[in-house]
């Protein structure tokens, strides 16, 4: 395989991962399709300017483009997923005493959903007191078949706003993500918010065993609580 066919083969990785097709990509990059097909295939050669425009709209940095971090070639996203009730994809708890929100994505969320949820969190967080927040993200478990998955474009935009709301409020996030490729996208979604400022990101690869009838949530809280 020469330079050229694997970078094209890592571009449709993380496009793949990404939920895009070739045409989304090219709409929302402002290439041609039939460019990023043959870019894809290592038939053609691509520019450092055309990298960067294909890194900002698959949300990840250059850096972690040329990593070592491989993906599957499936495509991450699953419509089926929708038809799962949204319990079962996303959960939160409000934690008062300790002044704490966390909030868990297990699945795949679309648009609609996420407004929803964003109203949830914001009138959640109004019960706590401002600037004194603290705010648990546990994106661990965005998998499908083992492998992780990114917000689809429509939803990243609206949770940079909702990251944007939530930064007067917080005192301090964390957030927990199961790969490189989600470190990435994570960390570009909170520069953009400006919530970076006051964010840590961990790596999570192996949970230590649930207690009889502990909820995974809560164990993210006793976790942080035992360890900040």
């Amino acid at each position: 395989m020469n330079i050229m066919q694997d970078f094209g083969l890592r571009l449709k990785e993380i496009r793949l991962r990404s939920s895009m097709s070739q045409d989304t990509l090219a709409s929302l990059s402002g290439l041609d399709r039939t460019y990023i097909g043959g870019v894809e295939r290592g038939e053609r050669n691509v520019s450092l300017k055309n990298i960067g425009i294909l890194c900002n709209t698959l949300n990840v940095d250059i850096s972690y483009f040329f990593a070592d971090e491989r993906l599957s070639l499936h495509t991450a996203f699953l419509k089926s997923e929708w038809s799962l009730p949204l319990e079962t994809r996303f959960k939160f708890i409000v934690q008062s005493e300790d002044n704490i929100i966390a909030w868990q994505v297990t699945g795949a969320l679309h648009l609609n959903e996420v407004k929803k949820i964003c109203l949830d969190l914001k009138s959640a967080c109004r019960q706590l007191a401002s600037g004194k927040v603290k705010l648990l993200i546990d994106t661990s478990k965005m998998m499908t078949k083992d492998q992780p998955y990114a917000f689809q474009n429509e939803v990243r935009e609206v949770w940079v706003e909702l990251q944007r709301w939530f930064l007067p409020h917080c005192e301090h996030v964390v957030v927990l993500y199961n790969s490189r490729f989600m470190q990435s996208q994570m960390n570009r979604l909170a520069k953009r918010s400006g919530i970076i400022k006051v964010q840590k990101s961990l790596f999570v690869e192996n949970r230590h065993s649930l207690a009889d009838g502990e909820d995974d949530l809560q164990h993210v809280i006793k976790e942080y609580l035992t360890t900040r």
